[in-house]
């Protein structure tokens, strides 16, 4: 996979401060995700890849599998980490009445980083900013990562009629830049 990068509110020194491995472990999740045909094999494809890496989840991706694809090469105990989950990590906000979460989160030290995978429509793209938003507002988040698509319509070129107004790395990079937030954010665009 392509990986493209945009730091917004932070840089690739703030992440580090966070920790040191941490934009190696992402770019690594990243490089090992196989081309596929739906947002959904995607989604899956990083819950398994992430979650082998300790991070928390919200939810199990619909329709995904009870064990990783063969072809990621993830080597986990498939009952061991649901129960060690800590889905309240991954809680928006903790003091509003607002009950989303993130996809992913983990912390370090004592800094909590969320990530959102979203392979949807630009709508959903807000509100993953507007989650990382309120959480960095409650001094709770370090991080958010939001993980997107480079070139939609270029990746899923063989179904171009169900993809319209997907959200896409440019896109998402020009709203961050309009819209005027004050936390850190890594947008993270992944592609051929």
């Amino acid at each position: 996979m392509n990986l493209q990068s945009y730091f917004y509110n932070c840089s690739p020194d703030y992440i580090d401060s966070i920790d040191p491995s941490l934009q190696v472990h992402i770019t690594s999740v990243i490089n090992q995700l196989p081309k596929r045909q739906t947002q959904s094999e995607i989604n899956s494809d990083l819950f398994w890849l992430l979650m082998s890496q300790g991070w928390n989840f919200d939810s199990i991706p619909a329709g995904g599998n009870e064990v990783p694809p063969t072809d990621l090469k993830v080597l986990i105990d498939t009952v061991e980490p649901r129960k060690i989950n800590i889905r309240k990590l991954c809680r928006t906000s903790t003091t509003l009445q607002a009950k989303w979460h993130a996809d992913f989160a983990k912390v370090f030290g004592s800094k909590l980083v969320q990530i959102e995978a979203q392979f949807s429509k630009v709508e959903a793209m807000f509100k993953d900013f507007c989650g990382f938003r309120i959480a960095y507002a409650e001094r709770r988040l370090a991080l958010g990562i939001e993980i997107i698509l480079l070139e939609p319509v270029k990746y899923f070129a063989h179904r171009k009629a169900s993809i319209g107004g997907m959200a896409s790395f440019d896109v998402a990079r020009e709203t961050l830049t309009t819209i005027g937030l004050e936390c850190p954010i890594w947008l993270v665009g992944i592609g051929e």
